[in-house]
């Protein structure tokens, strides 16, 4: 499978360089004011919800809600963006998940998931343009696609739907228009994850749809024997180089509410997490994520077994083209996006 196959559906574009920061909040006219706003109404939609009378829920949102009244401005100044003040009227609830328990991984404080929430929207529109902001808020986008005899694989990213506490954005894998395997990612500052680098991407979420097993398989007998874990990593760091990111973080399966409510899963769920990032090379920090650099560093060829060499190299190759292609349909897109459907 050569790189003539991928196809990337964007028009070609400029250098796709990216060193001009985004427009911020305080250069929006009436900005504040209409977010402001749109939080309010927020507001009164969600109280009507029979889901937050709850006797144990409802005081801990009011308390925690109350605590952090500073925090929700800097979210609702972050906010401001006409494509999120859309979202925000879309779904109540957007404004306010940072404050949801176990957002992102299991042992943050409110605090900590703040910083993150802020961080992830104030970093997007540094390369997304306002017109696909509002459109990859919305739907999702196609990032590459490889087409093998009658098969097609695409790849696509847009915001997390419906588990939307496990990672803001996500990359999707579909199999002949099906979605089959979900990663889910957020910017977020270094510090959170106790990172040495200054903003790290955090991955939160690596899961199989069920009922899609034979999808996977095909997908990974087909793709170079490139599992969709790896796949989709691959697709990451394609994203990542265009931010400029080159540092990464994972969480352990014990930051997943799952491993703690359902025993069963337990050691499925620690190979899916701990045991991918090991054999990515990562190591595990003093916060319990695990941390390596991004793209991760590549096992040395001596210490390959005889007779995996050859199959290595080619998948190591297939997972550079993914990069390659999808951090330059990313960059075409951005510089030649199309409206958001209203």
């Amino acid at each position: 499978m050569s790189i003539g196959e991928f196809n990337c559906g964007a028009p070609q574009a400029n250098d796709g360089r990216f060193a001009a920061p985004a427009v911020r909040v305080s250069e929006l006219p009436g900005a504040k004011a209409e977010s402001g706003s749109e939080f309010w109404s927020s507001i009164r939609r969600l109280a009507r919800q029979p889901y937050y009378w709850s006797p144990v829920r409802l005081p801990r949102i009011v308390w925690t809600l109350t605590r952090k009244i500073p925090t929700q401005f800097q979210v609702l100044r972050v906010l401001a963006r006409p494509a999120y003040r859309r979202l925000v009227h879309l779904d109540p609830r957007f404004a306010l998940k940072w404050l949801a328990l176990d957002y992102l991984a299991r042992g943050l404080t409110v605090s900590q998931q703040a910083k993150c929430f802020i961080h992830h929207y104030r970093r997007l529109p540094d390369v997304i343009p306002e017109d696909l902001l509002g459109r990859v808020m919305l739907e999702r986008i196609p990032l590459a696609e490889i087409r093998e005899g009658n098969h097609c694989f695409s790849i696509k990213m847009g915001l997390s739907r419906p588990w939307d506490n496990e990672g803001e954005f996500s990359l999707d894998l579909e199999v002949n228009g099906k979605m089959v395997f979900v990663l889910s990612f957020t910017i977020v500052p270094g510090s959170v994850v106790q990172s040495e680098a200054e903003e790290v991407i955090l991955i939160s979420r690596i899961q199989g749809v069920r009922g899609c097993f034979n999808e996977i398989q095909l997908a990974t007998r087909t793709l170079r024997d490139v599992a969709p874990p790896a796949l989709l990593l691959a697709a990451l760091c394609g994203v990542a180089e265009v931010y400029g990111i080159r540092a990464m973080a994972g969480i352990n399966a014990t930051m997943k509410p799952e491993f703690h409510f359902y025993e069963g899963e337990a050691a499925h769920m620690h190979e899916a997490y701990d045991g991918f990032f090991a054999e990515l090379g990562a190591t595990k920090g003093r916060a319990g994520f695990y941390l390596s650099p991004l793209p991760p560093l590549e096992k040395p060829m001596i210490l390959i077994k005889r007779g995996h060499k050859t199959r290595t190299r080619e998948k190591r190759k297939f997972k550079r083209q993914i990069a390659q292609r999808v951090g330059q349909c990313f960059r075409e897109i951005c510089a030649n996006p199309e409206p958001a459907h209203q």
